[in-house]
């Protein structure tokens, strides 16, 4: 029962069409490297997961890469990605999926016995194009989308698209994308409203230390912010933007030998998620993430894990 309760008050937006919008799983970094920053992640390329935050980071990654991400979200929710950016030159094309889904759901037209049981699905299928200029890249996502709230199912589109700079040999960036535009068909009687922002941000190494006593164990410092504007969905008139539901997301990422991350990251405005915290081991070719995002509401503590394979 409490199960019900806790995602009937989380997905009936979804159904309802209330102020806030629908289809959060957009709103979720897809990876333990992003949900342990807190998704300060427009100027930070992390492979074929950048198809959701800035594709053009795509063309600043240095070799080809599979990425696969497994979140245990809060309630028996499980979130599931993978990805692969093919990167050649100044040009990469990425693909990927990224869904969520819960079961358990109990049906019934009344009082007494259920008539079995349902679940909730959300599914993400995109595919990206980045070109890297040199003193700039763009990239472009689309994006197939798909819900099913038994028995209501409902198909979509998304487009984002995003530019990235960089400076002094790619110690700063600067990126910008707007991600999630695009709408979705009608859910029984409304349509789900898809979570539109824009995210400008920036990420900078800050401090390279090397102690003179251990120089094999050198530590680079990264910082992250980006401040975020939620859109409203479009109407008939023009779309409107409240500057009091802007925020900030910050990371911090410690890159200890090239070898060990560690990373911890904070949102301004989430009183339900406000900090997350994670670690990473680099070995070869193959990066290993893992992220922990407590809940402050009683809901529990996500935990995430992904793996990156360079080809």
């Amino acid at each position: 029962m409490k199960k019900n309760l806790i995602w009937l008050l989380l997905l009936i937006p979804a159904i309802s069409n209330a102020q806030t919008a629908g289809f959060q799983l957009l709103n979720i970094g897809p990876s333990a490297a992003e949900l342990s920053l807190s998704e300060a992640t427009v100027a930070t390329p992390f492979g074929a997961t950048s198809i959701y935050s800035n594709p053009a980071l795509l063309a600043k990654a240095d070799r080809p890469s599979i990425s696969l991400g497994y979140t245990s979200w809060i309630d028996d929710s499980n979130n599931l990605f993978g990805g692969i950016n093919l990167v050649r030159g100044n040009r990469a094309m990425a693909f990927a999926f990224y869904t969520s889904g819960v079961s358990g759901f109990e049906q019934r037209n009344g009082p007494g016995e259920s008539n079995g049981d349902f679940s909730i699905q959300y599914v993400s299928i995109a595919g990206a194009y980045a070109y890297d200029f040199g003193l700039f890249a763009i990239g472009v996502t689309g994006q197939y989308l798909n819900e099913d709230v038994y028995p209501f199912r409902a198909n979509g589109f998304a487009v984002n698209a995003g530019i990235v700079s960089s400076a002094i040999d790619e110690r700063i960036r600067i990126g910008a994308a707007l991600t999630n535009a695009g709408e979705m068909e009608k859910l029984d009687q409304r349509a789900t409203e898809l979570p539109t922002k824009f995210t400008t941000g920036v990420s900078i190494d800050v401090l390279e230390f090397v102690h003179w006593q251990s120089p094999d164990l050198p530590i680079l410092a990264t910082v992250m912010a980006d401040y975020v504007i939620p859109m409203h969905p479009q109407t008939d008139e023009l779309d409107e933007i409240n500057p009091e539901n802007n925020y900030f997301n910050f990371g911090l990422n410690l890159l200890i030998s090239e070898i060990v991350e560690v990373r911890a990251g904070f949102k301004t405005s989430d009183n339900v998620r406000p900090i997350s915290f994670g670690v990473g081991f680099i070995a070869d070719k193959v990066r290993f993430n893992y992220a922990l995002v407590p809940f402050n509401t009683g809901f529990g503590t996500v935990h995430s894990i992904g793996l990156t394979y360079q080809l």
